[in-house]
């Protein structure tokens, strides 16, 4: 089937789900787009929005356009049975060490099916440790008011030691209430003030990190010196923040000298744009220099020879990722589960065709340079590249190989290729 053909296929499959929403499923369809700041249903996916992206012409690599790329793992299945469930880790690890990527982060997640392989990032980061040699081990994230600051300092050391010094964090505040069940005394209690405590903690870990001793209680409350074992390789560990819809969490990771960790899920362009110069003013303003802080954009990644193959290879993987985190909303007042089926697939259709021409890299090296201008522009820094939502470890590591050849271009000032 020709390229045209497909598209008008799926533009037709689309428009007849759309068409069989009752009433009610179709208003609430078009809140939850009005809400994400998407186009009106009778527009998603059709011939009309398909023909105007295709107008927008795609940007090329510019010859001063420099951007770093990293891994990022997210979304593994905790419910997997049988051995090989970190094989894809890994082998990613010791892929990206080999070709210069610049990093690769593990999370933490917990109580869900849905990146459940992934509950200790500090575990995780020892591993990579033991096969990799240049690749920075980050925590992407890790939920600092989960832990004891002294005991965050203390693994993440011994990651920095196994490592040669290659340990570094994203500290986050948490999101899930149910997640709290793991913070010492009384998480419940302690979960509306948990972006205070992320912030704490990072001061404290940085002390501890520095040779500094903290105060901290007792069993019985009176306060007790500690200073953190193992000493570290790294004099000071990299930090970032982990933030996506606060712009206030952006300012606050300037002022104290964080570099910051985001994405483009669930927030425009435009306004990550916005956020990431009130991030650098609030550097500057600190005391730090505003153009050494990191910015770094989770984004969804994979790239092949051909754009179409692309496009149908990660179609249901992306779909289903996207299904899940939309139902994962549900608790926090999203009604994507009122849609129904059709509703839904219509939705995720929709989603999927927007993030896949112009909020991902998906597809060849050539397209995705145009979204690399959009993130330059930005003012982001690097791209952490999330590799794990559903394709087949052979087809990851395959399209590792194309990634490979954007991140080349775009590894010197000169943009030039290796």
């Amino acid at each position: 089937m020709s390229e045209q053909n497909t598209e008008s296929e799926t533009a037709r499959r689309l428009q007849e789900r759309l068409a069989s929403l009752s009433p009610s499923q179709r208003a609430v369809l078009e809140k939850q787009l009005r809400e994400r700041k998407q186009k009106a249903p009778e527009e998603l996916g059709g011939e009309k929005e398909r023909a105007a992206r295709a107008a927008v012409p795609r940007r090329a690599r510019r010859a001063d356009s420099r951007m770093d790329f990293s891994l990022f793992f997210f979304s593994g299945d905790g419910t997997a049975a049988g051995p090989g469930k970190y094989q894809l880790l890994l082998d990613s690890a010791r892929f990206a060490d080999r070709n210069g990527f610049s990093g690769i982060s593990v999370p933490e997640r917990h109580f869900v099916d849905f990146g459940g392989l992934y509950p200790n990032p500090s575990v995780l980061a020892a591993a990579l440790a033991m096969v990799t040699e240049r690749i920075q081990l980050r925590a992407g994230s890790t939920v600092l008011p989960l832990h004891h600051p002294v005991r965050s300092a203390e693994e993440w050391a011994v990651v920095d030691n196994l490592s040669g010094g290659r340990a570094a964090i994203s500290a986050a505040s948490g999101w899930h209430p149910d997640d709290f069940v793991l913070a010492p005394g009384d998480g419940q209690a302690r979960y509306p003030h948990r972006k205070e405590e992320m912030f704490d903690a990072i001061a404290t870990i940085r002390r501890l990190w520095a040779g500094e001793s903290v105060e901290v209680p007792r069993a019985d409350g009176t306060p007790q010196s500690v200073r953190s074992l193992p000493r570290p390789i790294q004099k000071e560990l990299p930090v970032w923040v982990s933030a996506q819809g606060s712009p206030e969490t952006f300012v606050r990771a300037g002022e104290i000298g964080a570099n910051l960790l985001t994405g483009l899920v669930a927030q425009r362009p435009a306004d990550l744009k916005e956020k990431t110069a009130a991030y650098r003013e609030a550097r500057a303003k600190a005391g730090h220099d505003p153009d050494t802080g990191i910015v770094t954009a989770m984004v969804h990644t994979f790239l092949w020879q051909d754009e179409e193959e692309a496009r149908e290879l990660v179609r249901g993987s992306l779909t289903g990722y996207l299904k899940t985190f939309l139902a994962q909303q549900d608790s926090f007042g999203s009604e994507f589960s009122k849609l129904g089926e059709e509703g839904q697939e219509a939705m995720l259709n929709a989603t999927f065709e927007r993030y896949f021409d112009s909020l991902a890299l998906l597809g060849t090296p050539d397209k995705c340079e145009s979204l690399i201008e959009d993130l330059v522009d930005i003012g982001v820094n690097e791209v952490a590249c999330l590799v794990d939502f559903g394709l087949e470890p052979d087809v990851v590591l395959k399209g590792l190989e194309h990634l490979t050849e954007l991140k080349d271009r775009y590894r010197s000032a000169e943009g030039q290729q290796s």
